[in-house]
């Protein structure tokens, strides 16, 4: 068991320079972090027109308390200015250059993925223009969605208060499901991008072992990298300014290769399984 294990990753590992993942990755993160903001700015203005601009701040705040602090604290001003400056033509503008930069994000990552599985896009560029339209979108819905129960929170908190004897315990309730419900988020959202975004559709039986390790080791990593910068990084030194920026950067890209690693993992399972002389 212990050989077999230790075959698959390093095959898997020398996959991910064969098929130029350490690229790829910088790509990723590139495209991540370039719509970040005009998907905060189009989450805003959707968020206001389905009739609570409230919203996006609240769902920002949640995803600023359950990420590494040391990561998103340099980024909080500049976020919070993003959430809070008036603009016109939020829902055009917003949702034009979202769809550009957001959307290459996610062609990035079906390039990535395709290449871990070994796969050659057959389809046409509007087939999959519009896939990556569809995943922007199924996002922020996935996102607002998320904000509605964020506010809804302290609403069924005050009734079980008022209607249920001895529910005070329900804030540390809330407290510790939140951690929970943003890895199923996350878990979900990283399933549907290794079913739907390659050039093939897999089992799902095919896909749960590289998705979970790619969360496990996010996990791991999101530790591990905020306690690196909050005892023996030295981003401001280098990078003066732009340290926050890097600092994201570099963990964004991390993730994108772990990602893309764990493609990686799935293709030598499913290459072990059908038999040494496939492989």
């Amino acid at each position: 068991m212990l050989a077999a294990t230790w075959s698959v990753f390093a095959e898997a590992f020398a996959r991910l320079f064969a098929d130029e993942a350490v690229p790829l990755a910088g790509n990723i993160a590139y495209r991540i972090l370039l719509s970040a903001f005009p998907f905060l700015i189009f989450l805003t203005a959707l968020a206001g027109f389905v009739g609570d601009e409230h919203l996006a701040e609240a769902l920002v705040n949640y995803l600023l308390s359950i990420a590494p602090s040391d990561i998103v604290s340099p980024l909080v001003p500049e976020i919070e200015n993003v959430l809070t400056r008036q603009r016109g033509g939020l829902l055009s503008i917003g949702v034009l250059l979202t769809l550009w930069t957001a959307s290459g994000g996610v062609d990035s990552v079906r390039v990535g993925l395709n290449r871990a599985y070994d796969l050659k896009e057959r389809r046409s560029a509007i087939r999959l223009f519009a896939q990556n339209i569809l995943f922007v979108f199924a996002g922020a819905a996935v996102l607002i969605a998320v904000a509605f129960l964020i506010v809804l929170a302290p609403v069924i908190r005050a009734l079980m208060y008022k209607y249920i004897p001895g529910a005070d315990h329900v804030p540390e309730l809330y407290d510790a499901v939140r951690y929970p419900f943003a890895l199923a988020v996350l878990v979900i959202g990283l399933v549907m991008a290794h079913l739907f975004l390659p050039a093939r559709i897999r089992p799902l039986r095919d896909l749960w072992p590289g998705v979970a390790f790619t969360v496990a080791i996010w996990i791991v990593m999101a530790w591990s990298y905020s306690v690196y910068l909050g005892r023996f990084a030295s981003f401001a030194s280098t990078y003066a300014g732009l340290a926050g920026i890097m600092a994201a950067m570099i963990f964004v890209y991390l993730g994108a290769l772990i990602m893309i690693f764990g493609g990686e993992i799935n293709r030598a399972i499913r290459l072990r399984r059908r038999g040494p002389e496939t492989r």
